[in-house]
């Protein structure tokens, strides 16, 4: 399969870093500065302050894949971490427990919030900065990478105005951005008391009323969606559902008129509902209230600019075979042009599954049928998975096929 490699961390660099990376001590406001932003302006999602033996090595996390900006000395390090800090208002002084907080920056005109992680490694102090801007987080539906059949499929869920809707994947496959624009779009006239309980509270969502898990003071995920459904809400998102209590709780809420949405780590969407019942929810409750389930992953799109076709290989051709019905009519990928970086992909999208729980979807689950009872079936009635959303989206030239793969476990 054809493509550029990124078997091992490529260097970024920009004339506006060169000069930091070339001196011994940077200024610590200037190198912070100049790093966030650039971040934020080759699209990062994630900024790594890593300390090794003798040195800092600066990384960024570019469309899902790390990247690194460069090095400087470990003496440097120290105004660089206390600067961090007093920006997030953290404890410059603490350098054993772990620490979070929150910057809010202005770039370019738009809102960007970077939330702060820093834990204590053999090396010194881990930082990982974590970039929220609202032009990513929050997005039209139609906008996410729905082929018209996911999209018409989840619309047709959410009409039901009531039930439970769960949206699982991995993290970082982009779950938060679809319930974000899921609730933008269905209050869009401000016509429903739209709450949620969340950990942490990603970015600030018009129109809506957010709590936040507070472990210290034990406000869980289960006793704020029990505060919640006390407040007459229309629209309920919890930020994910982790335990049994939780599960019951989402599942009578979408029983008593609540559209409940909310995220499950599982690997598919008929994973998912296993995942659920594993999780010891009647069957009967789960079959009156779950109205449906969006299994999600994010792959990289090819840059435009670089845009090449191949000859599709043998084991392409096959796994199209298999997975599609027929051979791919044609595949592309992306050379590396100065667009891109030189690395053949620029931006990302979502490849979805979308499991509607229809009448009889419900009768295999009351009939006790297994997991792989209920894929078959599904299967020979054409639905679409993962897998298969991929593939169709690396033929209409959106992506590759080893972009699929590499984003979509199941391969059968």
């Amino acid at each position: 399969m054809d493509e550029p490699s990124n078997t091992s961390t490529q260097q970024v660099r920009t004339p506006n870093l060169e000069p930091f990376f070339n001196v011994g001590i940077p200024d610590p406001v200037k190198f912070i500065d100049v790093v966030v932003r650039e971040a934020i302006t080759l699209g990062a999602s994630d900024i790594f302050f890593e300390p090794e033996k003798d040195e800092l090595r600066v990384r960024v996390r570019i469309d899902g894949v790390l990247h690194e900006l460069g090095h400087i000395g470990l003496e440097a390090y120290g105004q660089i971490s206390s600067r961090i800090k007093v920006l997030a208002s953290l404890d410059p002084t603490e350098k054993r427990k772990i620490q979070e907080g929150q910057i809010s920056i202005d770039h370019e005109g738009a809102s960007v919030n970077l939330r702060v992680e820093i834990v204590q490694t053999v090396n010194g102090e881990l930082i990982v900065i974590r970039i929220h801007e609202k032009k990513t987080i929050i997005m039209q539906l139609a906008q996410l990478g729905f082929s018209k059949q996911a999209y018409d499929a989840f619309m047709k869920i959410l009409k039901q105005k009531s039930g439970l809707v769960l949206v699982c994947g991995p993290t970082g496959c982009g779950k938060t951005t679809t319930l974000y624009s899921t609730i933008v779009k269905l209050n869009e006239n401000r016509v429903f008391n739209v709450m949620t309980i969340e950990d942490p509270v990603e970015f600030l969502l018009e129109g809506a009323n957010q709590m936040q898990v507070q472990k210290d003071i034990s406000f869980t995920f289960a006793q704020g969606l029990k505060t919640i459904l006390r407040l007459s809400p229309d629209i309920v998102l919890v930020g994910e559902i982790r335990d049994k209590e939780t599960a019951e709780i989402a599942v009578e809420s979408g029983l008593t008129g609540q559209l409940v949405l909310s995220t499950l780590h599982a690997e598919d969407a008929v994973g998912a509902l296993f995942r659920i019942l594993d999780l010891e929810i009647e069957t009967y409750l789960l079959n009156s209230s779950l109205a449906g389930i969006v299994a999600q992953r994010l792959v990289r799109r090819i840059c435009p600019s670089c845009k090449v076709s191949y000859a599709v290989s043998a084991e392409e051709a096959e796994l199209f075979k298999k997975i599609v019905g027929r051979p791919p009519k044609a595949l592309v990928k992306g050379q590396g042009c100065g667009e891109c970086g030189f690395l053949g992909f620029k931006g990302r999208m979502g490849i979805f599954e979308v499991l509607q729980i229809t009448p009889k979807v419900r009768g295999m689950l009351r009939d006790r049928a297994n997991e792989t009872e209920l894929r078959d079936n599904l299967t020979k009635e054409g639905y679409t998975t993962l897998l298969k959303d991929g593939l169709e989206k690396a033929e209409a030239g959106f992506t590759t096929v080893s972009e699929v793969l590499r984003n979509s476990l199941r391969l059968a």
